[in-house]
């Protein structure tokens, strides 16, 4: 447990900082304050606990440390500890692991910016491509699955961002193909209902929300619960 929280928390640093890097200098520098510039001494990179002991500011000018980097660092090491507590539905922690920790730092980033970087969209599919050793990969239904997601992007331009069905176009190449159509299912699922919801209590409607976190909790929902909605989905229940 203790090398997954530590794994979890320095992991989540490093792809929250390449989410949002500029240029490839960011891979060969030290560790800097965003604010100072002043290099950060080895303590200040320990995941959570420095952000809780310098009190979320940098101890020489005293600016804020953003805070978006302590939540990407505890969502990352909750969903990296949630597989010790409850059983996969889809049992393969390395497709897991991999998703989530790309997922996370993008779900906060996107929810700051509204952007998902082209080049993170790209490490995130080499590297997906390479870990699954392309078991996932099904030429037809993939193809048919970009396709359609293109479509609809163009069907109905400005309802989704093109760099979501990027994204998209990601998953369903790493992923098994009814997998990946379960989390779009649920990706509209939940983020209509958030719409919604924010609508009801809201004056001014809301018509644009980052679609990341929604991914994200459509991945979880699908890994814990799989084979019960493929049971479901496919008549088992009925």
């Amino acid at each position: 447990m203790v090398v997954l929280i530590v794994l979890g928390g320095v992991c989540a640093s490093f792809v929250y900082a390449l989410t949002s890097a500029k240029n490839v200098s960011f891979l060969y520098r030290r560790s800097i304050c965003d604010s100072c510039r002043r290099p950060l001494k080895w303590y200040e990179l320990i995941p959570i606990l420095s952000f809780i002991f310098l009190k979320g500011r940098c101890p020489v000018c005293r600016e804020k440390i953003p805070v978006s980097n302590f939540i990407v660092e505890m969502l990352t090491i909750i969903v990296f500890l949630a597989p010790i507590f409850f059983q996969l539905s889809l049992n393969d922690l390395t497709l897991y692991y991999l998703i989530v920790l790309f997922l996370v730092p993008l779900s906060i980033f996107d929810f700051e910016t509204f952007t998902i970087p082209n080049h993170i969209n790209l490490i995130f599919l080499f590297t997906g491509l390479f870990l699954t050793n392309l078991q996932y990969l099904d030429p037809l239904g993939d193809f048919a699955a970009i396709l359609v997601l293109h479509l609809f992007y163009f069907l109905f331009y400005g309802s989704v961002g093109y760099g979501d069905i990027k994204l998209f176009s990601v998953l369903t190449l790493i992923t098994p193909l009814n997998f990946f159509l379960y989390i779009v299912m649920f990706t509209y699922l939940i983020g209509g209902l958030f719409v919604v919801l924010i609508n009801l209590y809201k004056s001014s409607r809301v018509d644009k929300v980052p679609l990341v976190p929604f991914i994200t909790n459509g991945v979880m929902i699908v890994f814990f619960l799989y084979e019960d909605i493929h049971l479901i989905y496919t008549g088992g229940f009925l």
